[in-house]
């Protein structure tokens, strides 16, 4: 994976009019694969699968979430929420002229709450497949939700964080070595050292979007008969704990089969899921090879 240095940190794509940086690469005429990071990452977390897309002959589009990457930050905070990110990818589908493209979306942690924010506020005019991987939006609150009612102890957070950024990017490995590991690790320095406005956006996002609590929005996504759905998820997975988040999820995409009338059908008919052992978080990033062969098998065409 190219990622930036100290000597460059430079803008591999390029920027939309309203300020969001993007990579768009495969051959045109192939299908369009939309890549969407989580909330401390950027868009080159995905290089390694975009390359294995476009090898494929997919057109894959990475883009930074506001503030992340290279991507200008939001005008105000409260843009950090769930409607300010979907508006975001709204505006740059619409700018590419990408909106009424038949497409498919990949989305990490809070890229995957994003997606079903996205597809239940746009939903699909074409059949079209998502892949989830560890999705955050119906995870438990935990310490999330007394952070936002405290305001007065925000400040005193953001130091804490901001000092604990290694560690935390730490535990979504479990094997805490080896290229991939150390690619990422400087992949994540370099953001936070060259892009002031990237611990800020992942603050902001921590405060106004919607982590947990979208059942609502899963459930209408979940409904979505042209839309088939692939889940994954590692074990080990502290950021976004696998239980019980997985079996929410579960539960909102059996609900079209019960209505289909096919009650006696396993989930994996919805749905496909699929669990790494001795993985966390980041569980693509640790074995891109793995999660690439197994992602590209589900977005192929059936015969």
């Amino acid at each position: 994976m190219a990622h930036a240095t100290e000597q460059a940190w430079q803008q591999p794509g390029l920027k939309s009019a309203t300020g969001t940086h993007y990579v768009l690469k495969g051959p045109k005429d192939g299908r369009l694969v939309v890549c969407i990071h989580g909330i401390g990452a950027y868009s080159a977390c995905f290089d390694k699968l975009a390359g294995a897309l476009v090898n494929e002959g997919y057109r894959v589009l990475q883009y930074d979430l506001m503030g992340r990457g290279w991507s200008e930050p939001a005008v105000d905070n409260v843009d950090y929420g769930g409607a300010g990110h979907v508006d975001q990818l709204h505006q740059l589908l619409t700018e590419l002229q990408l909106q009424e493209q038949p497409k498919d979306i990949i989305a990490h942690s809070m890229g995957g709450a994003l997606a079903a924010l996205y597809l239940d506020a746009h939903p699909p005019v074409h059949p079209s497949k998502l892949v989830l991987l560890s999705p955050a939006g119906l995870m438990n609150p935990g310490p999330i939700r007394p952070l936002r009612a405290l305001s007065c102890m925000h400040g005193l957070v953001q130091r804490v964080l901001r000092s604990g950024q290694e560690g935390a990017w730490k535990q979504d490995f479990v094997v805490k070595k080896g290229e991939n590991f150390e690619q990422m690790m400087q992949m994540q320095r370099d953001q936070l050292q060259h892009n002031p406005h990237s611990f800020n956006a992942f603050f902001q996002s921590a405060l106004h979007f919607p982590l947990y609590g979208i059942d609502e929005q899963a459930s209408n996504v979940g409904r979505m008969s042209d839309l088939s759905t692939f889940i994954m998820w590692g074990k080990q997975d502290k950021a976004v704990p696998m239980k019980p988040s997985l079996s929410r999820w579960e539960r909102h995409f059996t609900q079209r089969l019960e209505r289909e009338s096919y009650p006696s059908q396993p989930f994996s008919q919805g749905v496909q899921k699929e669990v790494w052992d001795k993985a966390g978080h980041g569980f693509f990033l640790e074995q891109p090879e793995r999660a690439a062969a197994s992602i590209i098998a589900f977005l192929k065409p059936t015969a």
